[in-house]
């Protein structure tokens, strides 16, 4: 990813902080048996995609590949698709997007995680994901709980732009 290394520094703390509070939620779901399964999927999903986008952010790079990170939220794709949870679907729609449409080799691919330069393929894709985060993030802002999702919204928006 591009951009200035302080703003990815900031996005990965970011990132890793909403990685947190979703991983917390779901260790309190464990001691709690009226926790709703829609709200463990959608905890799991945050988390996984908060990871990726910490990884994705930050200036040293990430121990997965981006084709390991790919395939997760290809799947993470399909499973939210099959429960029509489009909330999820989306984000890691775009993050997939994000990974296949970046400028690879065979060797970034399969190697650990490295930055690489803005660029992505279809641009009108980028933009209208861009354009979808923007108002979600202000539709978002608007209910205080949902902090995790502005803060994802918001980065997810900064990500695709500067991708491009």
């Amino acid at each position: 990813m591009a951009g200035p290394e302080w703003i990815r520094w900031l996005l990965t703390a970011a990132f890793l902080a909403t990685a947190g509070y979703h991983a917390r939620r779901l260790a309190k779901a464990g001691r709690h048996p009226d926790y709703p399964d829609q709200d463990r999927a959608a905890d799991v999903a945050q988390t996984v995609m908060s990871t990726g986008m910490a990884v994705m952010s930050s200036p040293i790079g990430g121990p997965l590949s981006p084709a390991s990170w790919l395939t997760l939220f290809c799947l993470l794709t399909t499973c939210a698709l099959v429960r029509a949870r489009h909330d999820i679907a989306i984000p890691s729609a775009a993050m997939a997007y994000m990974l296949a449409a970046s400028h690879h080799d065979a060797h970034h691919m399969s190697g650990p995680w490295a930055i690489h330069s803005p660029g992505l393929a279809l641009p009108a894709i980028a933009w209208t994901l861009a354009g979808y985060f923007v108002l979600y993030a202000l539709w978002t802002a608007r209910r205080p709980a949902r902090t995790p999702r502005l803060v994802m919204a918001l980065g997810m928006t900064y990500m695709l732009v500067m991708a491009m």
